[in-house]
């Protein structure tokens, strides 16, 4: 039974899909509960970790990556179909109902009915509904922000729309457990730039006033270099890194006069994807991280 769903998001390029892959990582391999079964599911239309991680296609049926892990690629079709087809029972009458022109049609222009099919999928567990999941975490690599927030708002906007019904009860069942904090754990990665930075305390106070949900914010690709690192410089590239270090200090600063606790990672000198996976799970363990 699944127990923790992660859900990790963050501005456009901000690395949050590494951060999930090192967040399953760790958890594997680090977190108390190692002996968990982990799923990473990424929600990327193409996905990222079949070229990242050197891995054959990734599709909607898991594949395993590394000891205790095992890697999908979500859609809501495939989540939608897979539903049905636990319902229906027979193949035949799921291409009857759902896979006519008119059906599909409806499907795709239905308000949140996609998001409702993915997050019915993550909450399917506990909710003992819908086709079970042999996995005691989810990690969900899961959309930038904007459309984040549109992820989680749709169970609540549904169950007001249509307040009656299988559909009503499921979509508030839904609802109740992205709420919960002992399942729902969310992850925001941001850089220290203006933008990001700005973005991920806003979402941060959106989801804390809606959901009642505290974020882990993870502030990626730190130098960590002083004033001292800067006098070994040549003065062209001193003046590059003196830059970088104001925008730490700018990031710092507007998350500590937020009140938000967040962690440190740091820039990592390597570009080969198994070392900055394991080196970053390995500064979660060390900052004693408890997702």
């Amino acid at each position: 039974m699944v127990k923790k769903a992660h859900f990790i998001t963050g501005k456009g390029g901000v690395g949050k899909s590494l951060i999930s892959a090192v967040l399953a990582r760790y958890l594997s391999q680090y977190e108390q509960n190692r002996k968990d079964k982990i799923l990473l599911a990424e929600l990327n239309e193409h996905s990222f970790f079949q070229d990242y991680l050197n891995l054959k296609r990734i599709s909607y049926k898991p594949i395993n990556w590394v000891s205790g892990v095992d890697i999908s690629q979500w859609s809501p079709q495939e989540c939608l179909k897979e539903y049905a087809l636990h319902l229906l029972k027979v193949e035949t009458l799921y291409k009857l109902f759902f896979e006519n022109p008119v059906s599909r049609s409806l499907i795709q222009v239905a308000p949140g009915l996609e998001e409702l099919a993915l997050l019915g999928k993550v909450t399917s567990s506990p909710r003992s509904h819908g086709p079970a999941m042999s996995y005691d975490q989810l990690v969900i690599d899961s959309f930038a922000t904007g459309h984040f927030l549109s992820l989680f708002r749709a169970p609540a906007a549904m169950a007001e729309a249509i307040q009656f019904g299988p559909m009503g009860e499921q979509s508030r069942g839904i609802d109740q457990w992205i709420r919960n904090p002992e399942f729902t754990h969310l992850h925001i990665v941001t850089l220290a730039e203006e933008l990001p930075i700005t973005e991920a305390i806003e979402l941060y106070q959106t989801l804390k006033s809606e959901f009642g949900l505290v974020a882990h914010i993870y502030l990626n690709k730190m130098t960590g270099l002083t004033k001292s690192d800067l006098e070994k410089l040549k003065p062209d590239v001193a003046e590059v890194m003196t830059a970088l270090i104001e925008n730490e200090k700018m990031a710092v600063k507007k998350l500590m006069d937020a009140k938000i606790k967040f962690i440190e990672l740091p820039l990592i000198n390597s570009l080969e994807s198994n070392t900055l996976i394991n080196e970053l799970a390995l500064v979660l363990e060390n900052k004693k991280v408890r997702p």
